[in-house]
């Protein structure tokens, strides 16, 4: 805490006082400027233009300069010492004696010289302009020395009489340096407490805590939830665990095990790091909403070793301004998976995205959360043909309202391709894992370093020859099927290495079935068996001739022939 002070001081002394004390004490950030009355008032006033937060003074410039100005002015009261100090100087001097001054010097000097019986008298003044005047007839009846303010010195001065300063010493530096701190550190929550009610306020929040840096909450209110529904000491704690530098947008579980929205903002106030966490109702609490939404934080780990899958990253980078996506992909090619990368790279981990099937698009009546960007819809192939219509001006009004929308299909079905404009969305076809079969050894390698950190499995490594089992099986069930492979791997083995035998194990039937598929296309003759690969691919591609040729290495023409044989 660096607080930006003015010192006014009305006499030389009290600068090279409080010089002595801001040595001591380095909370203030300390201007001083020597003027007294009037003088000090425009110095006062540009100060408080320059961003001084407090000003110091005493007496009558401290009541001048507190009229003029909108921050706080601390008086530095004359204390009990300072009065004996002046008291005790002036009680040997000869002749009659007098303080004139405001009620905050008078009061204090007369209890003490009534107290202690000391022959001075007391006038109190309520404006200056009544000094000169009151000074000079105390020089008419007998007065030879005069005790005061700076005023009333300089009035003593002009009379040919004797003046005495009445001077603040530390003490009373001391106490009014305390008295800036308090004033200051209310002001600062007051100023901290408007930051945060301006920052709800614009984002309408109700639900919120503020902690600060050391993780002491400073402010809290709460409107739907009870503060013991919300997990305040888990979300402290990860405050020293993760610098938040920018606004985010979370999903985490009440202590009742139910899912809400948490949005973090940092409020950089005066130098100091706070953390604004405000909490709301996911919209998927109301159970008449199918809508299940996930909160996509770090971009999603995509294996694109090989050049289909490459092609497919590629296509999605460079289109990334388009808000209506389509996926085609047999079951378990990963078309959620690169629904949530679309998500995260289209809006950089900022807001929700929503998955739902496209039955549950139609009957979903709830107005969509207003922080999901981007909503993932499947299983359009179980829909009838009125319902798909249904859902084509359905899907029109999720996206009008801004939200990307992807729609995930297993096969290229002519009447889905024939509702849906499909000029109007980015088309990402994806290939089968045994198409990819490049990708199958980083793939079992991240599941593999997935399952050891999420379950604590033994097994880090996978020998060759099992790879080598991996990559010959054709995976029907595509990069799920794997997963669910390698994790049940990891379960089962108890060493470090995956062999060769327990892939085995695990695929059995699995293995044999496609050994007997593979006879079966090697009986008959050449034409037979090219035939049976022919119609395989066809299937495989859809029906697609131009990538059937492709896939076989033959031009299009050839194909037609053969097909015609």
């Amino acid at each position: 805490m660096e607080i930006k002070t003015l010192l006014i001081a009305p006499y030389p002394a009290l600068e090279h006082v409080m010089e002595e004390c801001i040595k001591i004490d380095h909370e203030l950030n300390m201007h001083i400027e020597l003027a007294n009355l009037q003088e000090a008032i425009p110095i006062a006033k540009e100060a408080e233009k320059q961003g001084i937060e407090i000003i110091i003074s005493r007496g009558g410039t401290a009541q001048l300069i507190e009229q003029e100005v909108n921050i706080p002015v601390v008086d530095i009261h004359v204390s009990g010492y300072d009065m004996l100090r002046v008291l005790t100087l002036a009680n040997d001097y000869p002749g009659k004696k007098a303080i004139v001054g405001f009620s905050n010097i008078t009061i204090g000097a007369k209890a003490i010289t009534d107290l202690l019986e000391i022959p001075i008298e007391v006038f109190t003044i309520e404006d200056a302009k009544e000094v000169e005047p009151l000074v000079n007839q105390l020089k008419i009846d007998g007065y030879q020395l005069i005790i005061g303010d700076v005023i009333t010195r300089d009035a003593a001065a002009k009379s040919n009489l004797e003046g005495i300063l009445i001077q603040s010493g530390r003490e009373a530096i001391f106490e009014a340096i305390k008295e800036v701190k308090s004033i200051y550190r209310m002001l600062r929550k007051q100023r901290l407490q408007m930051t945060i009610m301006q920052t709800a306020i614009e984002r309408q929040l109700l639900d919120v805590i503020v902690v600060n840096g050391e993780g002491t909450i400073v402010y809290e209110n709460w409107a739907i939830f009870d503060r013991t529904q919300v997990p305040i000491k888990k979300l402290i704690n990860g405050i020293h665990k993760k610098n938040y530098i920018q606004e985010e947008l979370d999903i985490i579980e009440t202590n009742q095990h139910k899912r809400i929205k948490q949005m973090i903002v940092p409020i950089n106030f005066e130098g100091e790091n706070h953390y604004l966490f405000a909490f709301s109702l996911l919209d998927e609490l109301v159970p008449e909403n199918p809508l299940h939404i996930i909160d996509v934080q770090t971009q999603p780990v995509i294996i694109s070793k090989s050049e289909k899958m490459k092609r497919c990253i590629d296509k999605i980078d460079s289109n990334l301004n388009n808000n209506y996506w389509i996926l085609i992909g047999k079951s378990g090619t990963g078309k959620k998976q690169i629904s949530k990368l679309i998500h995260y790279k289209k809006n950089r981990g900022i807001g929700f995205l929503g998955i739902l099937s496209a039955a549950a698009c139609l009957t979903m009546k709830n107005q969509i959360d207003s922080d999901i960007r981007s909503i993932y819809i499947n299983e359009i192939e179980m829909l009838s043909a009125r319902e798909l219509s249904l859902f084509v001006e359905k899907v029109k009004t999720i996206h009008a309202s801004g939200i990307t929308v992807i729609i995930a299909i297993d096969t290229i079905d002519t009447e889905i391709y024939n509702s849906i404009s499909y000029s109007d969305f980015t088309r990402i076809d994806f290939p089968t894992l045994f198409e990819r079969k490049e990708d199958i050894r980083p793939l079992a390698a991240l599941f593999l370093a997935a399952f050891h950190a999420e379950f604590g499995t033994s097994a880090i490594k996978i020998k060759e020859e099992a790879l080598q089992v991996l990559e010959s099986y054709t995976w029907p069930g595509n990069v799920e099927e794997l997963y669910i492979l390698i994790r049940d791997a990891v379960r089962e083995e108890k060493g470090f290495v995956i062999g060769k035998r327990l892939i085995q194990l695990l695929l059995g039937d699995r293995l044999n079935k496609i050994e007997s598929i593979d006879n079966e296309f090697l009986q008959g003759t050449l034409v037979e068996i090219e035939k049976r690969i022919i119609d395989a691919v066809m299937e495989e591609e859809h029906y697609n001739q131009t990538k059937v040729a492709e896939r076989l290495g033959i031009n299009r023409t050839t194909l037609w022939r053969k097909l015609k044989q």
